[in-house]
Formats: structure tokens, C-alpha cells, sequence
């Protein structure tokens, strides 16, 4: 999408989100229905996160095949959880991520289970327990802007199902539920100049309805304050 590159109102007029760091997850952190707050990385006063690598790679600088173990409390159940290259398992059970429903588009980000985030959602009413898998690209993400992003809906059940979400400028922590289950995500695309430039983006968001991501027609559209720094930006309706 085309648009030309206008002059920004003043401050004053309008709210700037991201004046002291991400905007992005300022604004996931304020809205209703929210399903993940923080990784799982310690329950009931105990981690729950380790990295476990074979024998030949361990001591080694560079390590080709390690797996992620964690062990969330899941719907009163403590729950064995590895991470690997290819897939998350549940105990015996595992789902791969080449065969996640995906949302368009969103196969290029790799994934790493050293730099991995698990999130956990037990069951609330009729919504479902979920696992998010959000993936860093290293120790240092500061300013990364796509990430893979995998939901595991209803985990524990026979009819559990795994998606990849959008991964531009969102996490885990965007992901919202109602009351009924219904669940959802934003999908953020890139507003461009005339010359293909990003100086702003459209966020519309989706729910999950089986195996379809439906538009629920909510959609906002921002602008980046400067151009160079797309984590600080104003809506357009503010």
C-alpha cells in the first residue's frame, strides 16, 4: 500500500506510543481479553525452563540440535513440554511446525528453541487452555521486528490445533480471547511511500474460526513518528 509521507500533528495532539521503548507491546499490554501476560519460566517456585543437547555437541560453541524442555502447570496438570527446531511435543505427543495452519505469508522467520519463549493459558469458562511459542532470534532482539510465532489451541484435548500467527511487530502477548473462546490476533502490515519506503502501518485484526482466519473489520492505521524508528509511532484516529 502507497501513501504519501505527510507531516505528523503536533505532540501535544496526539498520543505517541513508544516514547520509552516498544510501542507494540505497550499497546498489547492495555488491551481487553488479554491470554498471556509472561513466559513460563518458573512455577510454583521452581524453573521450569532447561536446554538439553546430545553428548557429541555439549561444551561445543555452536550447537545443531538442542531441545527446550519446560514444565508449565497446565489445567491442574503439570505438563512436560519440549521445544525442538521441528516441533513442540506434549509428553509422546508432538506437532510440527511445518504442518501449523499459517497465517499468509508467514513462513520465513526461523525458529530456535535456545531463544525460545513459551507462554501458557489453563482454561478459563469456555475458553480453551493454549501454549504460544514465540521465537528470539538471539540474546539480544533489541529492535527485531518479525518473530515466528506458534499457538497451540486446546492442547491436552484430541482436537488440539497449531498455528502460526503473524510475526511483524507482534507477540504472544497480542493474542485475545472473549469470554465464549473466541480468539484473536492482529496481523501488522507495512504502510509505504512513494518510494516504497514503511513510514506507518495497518493493523486489522483476525479470529480463528477452525481451521480459517476470519477479518473481524476491527482495523487501525499508524504513522511512525520518524521513519528509521517503526517502534514509535501515532494512530491516525488519535
Amino acid at each position: 500500500m502507497m501513501l504519501p509521507l505527510v507531516p505528523l500533528r503536533s505532540a501535544a495532539a496526539q498520543t505517541v506510543h513508544g516514547a520509552s521503548g516498544n510501542g507494540y507491546a505497550e499497546l498489547f499490554a492495555e488491551q481487553p481479553g488479554r491470554v498471556f501476560t509472561a513466559p513460563a519460566y518458573s512455577e510454583r517456585g521452581r524453573t521450569v525452563r532447561n536446554i538439553y543437547v546430545s553428548e557429541e555437541e555439549y561444551g561445543k560453541q555452536e550447537i545443531e540440535d538442542p531441545l527446550s524442555r519446560f514444565q508449565p502447570h497446565i489445567d491442574d496438570q503439570d505438563i512436560d513440554v519440549w521445544l525442538a527446531y521441528d516441533y513442540v511435543a506434549l509428553g509422546e505427543r508432538r506437532f510440527r511446525f511445518a504442518d501449523a495452519r499459517a497465517f499468509a505469508g508467514e513462513t520465513s522467520a526461523p525458529h530456535h528453541p535456545m531463544y525460545a519463549d513459551l507462554h501458557v493459558a489453563s482454561r478459563l469458562g469456555r475458553r480453551p487452555a493454549m501454549l504460544c511459542i514465540e521465537s528470539h532470534p538471539g540474546d539480544d532482539d533489541t529492535g527485531v521486528n518479525r518473530m515466528p510465532i506458534f499457538l497451540l489451541v486446546d492442547p491436552l484435548s484430541a482436537q488440539a490445533r497449531l498455528y502460526r500467527l503473524p510475526g511483524l511487530f507482534t507477540s504472544c502477548a497480542a493474542v485475545t480471547a472473549t469470554s465464549d473462546g473466541r480468539i484473536s490476533f492482529p496481523a501488522i502490515r507495512h504502510h509505504r511511500d512513494e518510494n516504497g519506503q514503511p513510514v506507518g502501518v495497518r493493523i486489522d485484526e483476525y479470529r480463528i474460526d477452525g481451521d480459517r482466519f476470519v477479518e473481524t473489520g476491527r482495523t487501525r492505521s499508524a504513522r511512525f513518528v520518524t521513519p528509521s524508528d517503526p517502534f514509535r509511532f501515532v494512530f491516525e484516529s488519535d
